[in-house]
């Protein structure tokens, strides 16, 4: 809620975000995990600014509570940061979250913030990085500059969490070999030609999707273990997005060494919007996207070599905001399939629910203890076979 200024010109916007979460899985987890698995999160965002706004302070803590799984239930500092506009520049100094990217299925070329794995499968969740964040705009376009002094270690579900499947990755920041602390810099130049929107990057520091090694012998019976290490590297890329009529054709591109061999990996596509769909003042959106990663069997998990995307995008525009985004990723090799759907509603002034649903298919589920079943190229999703679930989360505004 904003505040009226003060003499000095000072004002202040808070707003306070509560929200209730279940989750509800299809089966038990491989150890005999709970089925249920509820939470509560708040988020509090305060906004401080002065000289007519261009000064200005924002702090964003972050509360989940969770009921099964000890790692997610944590208070975490999402942004805690300074910022100063002046004539043609930007200066932010911090802790803050960036989003770069253009695509759907996923976004290869976010990679200043870590991924918080443990709030958020799907990858679109971020922790606050540290930074000194420098923009120049001219009419060219704009000029980004950016200071890592340190990384974050990318979270995992702990032993009782769900959306982790046979496996555990241990919790240790102090990994033997990890390299993920480390300090890294980034520049970005975005800019503009008639209907085409680009942006030229690279970044240089720890790699946002570690390596995983054994932590411990593998036991017939028992979770695998391993250890997350991350190396340094180098990642230049490029995002484009060209309107045509009511088409936007997308790309996103990344060439990356410095974490095993140099290695090439694109996602591109379409989406098609459809104004006044079914004659409705209802937008539809119809995407379809190639995800390609030339590191073939020694990509992550989530890396998509060789799959298609295929979802649609709905949009009522009515007084409730209400919004449909379903779709599915598909390994045209192995026949492995993620769908997602998410919806969201918005309840009178100050509620909104959300939906969504996740689902794998198409994977044997590896047995536990069978270390060498979770390098299967054939089977990638297995580990998650017994995580499909529906998530419900119902959040109040103040």
């Amino acid at each position: 809620h904003p505040a009226p200024p003060s003499a000095s010109g000072l004002r202040h916007e808070t707003e306070l975000r509560v929200s209730g979460q279940l989750r509800a899985f299809g089966r038990r987890g491989p150890l005999g995990e709970e089925r249920l698995q509820p939470s509560l999160a708040a988020t509090l965002e305060h906004r401080s600014s002065w000289n007519d706004g261009a000064d200005r302070v924002t702090v964003a803590p972050f509360l989940r509570i969770d009921a099964l799984d000890d790692r997610r239930s944590r208070g975490d500092l999402r942004e805690a940061y300074y910022s100063h506009f002046g004539e043609g520049f930007e200066l932010h100094a911090g802790l803050r979250r960036l989003f770069w990217g253009v695509t759907e299925s996923k976004h290869l070329v976010d990679v200043v913030n870590q991924v918080d794995l443990v709030e958020a499968f799907d990858e679109e969740a971020r922790l606050g990085q540290p930074m000194v964040h420098l923009l120049l705009h001219r009419d060219a376009g704009t000029l980004e500059l950016l200071w890592l002094p340190t990384g974050r270690p990318r979270t995992f579900p702990g032993p009782e969490g769900r959306l982790r499947g046979p496996v555990l990755v241990e919790a240790d920041p102090d990994r033997p070999g990890d390299r993920g602390l480390e300090q890294g810099w980034a520049v970005r130049f975005s800019g503009f030609a008639g209907s085409l929107d680009y942006a030229l990057a690279h970044f240089s520091g720890p790699a946002r999707d570690p390596l995983f090694e054994l932590a411990a012998p593998p036991q017939a019976g028992r979770p695998v273990r391993l250890r997350a290490v991350a190396e340094l590297l180098d990642r230049t890329s490029l995002e484009a997005q060209y309107l045509l009529a009511d088409t936007a054709l997308k790309l996103e591109l990344v060439h990356r060494s410095g974490q095993g061999p140099r290695s090439t990996a694109f996602v591109a596509g379409l989406e098609h919007t459809i104004v006044g769909a079914f004659g409705t003042r209802a937008d539809l959106g119809l995407l379809v996207e190639y995800l390609f990663d030339d590191r073939e069997d020694d990509a992550p998990i989530l890396a998509f070599e060789h799959d298609v995307f295929a979802g649609v995008r709905l949009a009522l525009n009515d007084l409730a905001d209400s919004s449909l985004l379903a779709g599915a990723i598909v390994d045209h090799r192995s026949g492995e399939t993620i769908v997602s759907v998410e919806a969201s509603r918005r309840l009178g002034a100050h509620w909104r629910l959300d939906l969504e649903l996740l689902t794998f298919s198409g994977s044997r589920t590896p047995a536990l203890g069978d270390a060498a079943a979770l390098t299967d190229p054939r089977a990638k999703y297995g580990i998650f076979a017994d995580e499909d679930h529906l998530q419900l989360e119902l959040t109040r505004f103040f």
